[in-house]
């Protein structure tokens, strides 16, 4: 495999960062302005596609751009609850000194994501949101987007993430995947590539 890696691109979420306990209060502030019975072990479920999806998915069907908007305000506003993952600073600059690329490709907003990758000190090359697109994982836009920005081809690429939308995008895509087992969510191939940590990165490049 190592001999085809030349990009390593990580969704954020749960593989970067946790950002469950933020997402969580979050989602309860919407919860209680919107009077929503969707609970957050129901929302987090789907975590990995684009907001406004996941609240499709989940049966919330009124005041969706309102509710985007007061979500990801109230996600900035409790921004002190994320913690990024062991090693997730320092991940870039040690696949950057091995010449591997690397870059970001989340379904959180863009104002969110260059947020946190400032304050985190994540130096991706590239970084593709669903600003950037018209449709979002796991759907293959982020990924084309990905390769014409980059020149690569999708078999240079590596996807590290951690729910099923993420395995089914990499797919999509044609990239290589690798399941990140801390994070989030679980993917229905048990036989596929799979870190317990950022660091375990290295033995597939």
């Amino acid at each position: 495999m190592s001999s085809f890696v030349k990009s390593v691109v990580f969704d954020l979420d749960g593989v970067l960062i946790d950002s469950r306990p933020c997402m969580d209060i979050s989602w309860a502030m919407v919860r209680a302005k919107y009077s929503l019975k969707q609970s957050f072990d129901e929302y987090v479920s789907n975590i990995g596609i684009p907001f406004l999806d996941i609240l499709k998915a989940i049966g919330v069907d009124h005041n969706t751009s309102n509710i985007k908007d007061d979500y990801f305000k109230y996600t900035q506003e409790n921004c002190d609850l994320i913690k990024p993952y062991d090693g997730s600073k320092e991940i870039f600059s040690l696949l950057k000194n091995k010449g591997i690329s690397t870059g970001i490709i989340t379904s959180k907003e863009k104002i969110n994501t260059l947020s946190i990758c400032s304050r985190f000190g994540f130096t991706p090359d590239e970084i593709i949101t669903p600003d950037d697109v018209k449709k979002g994982k796991p759907c293959l836009d982020s990924g084309t987007e990905y390769l014409s920005r980059t020149g690569f081809s999708e078999i240079d690429v590596l996807y590290v993430g951690d729910m099923e939308a993420d395995y089914i995008f990499s797919n999509n895509v044609g990239f290589i995947f690798v399941y990140a087992s801390y994070g989030y969510g679980s993917i229905s191939n048990s036989d596929c590539n799979t870190i317990d940590n950022l660091s375990d990165i290295i033995n597939f490049i």
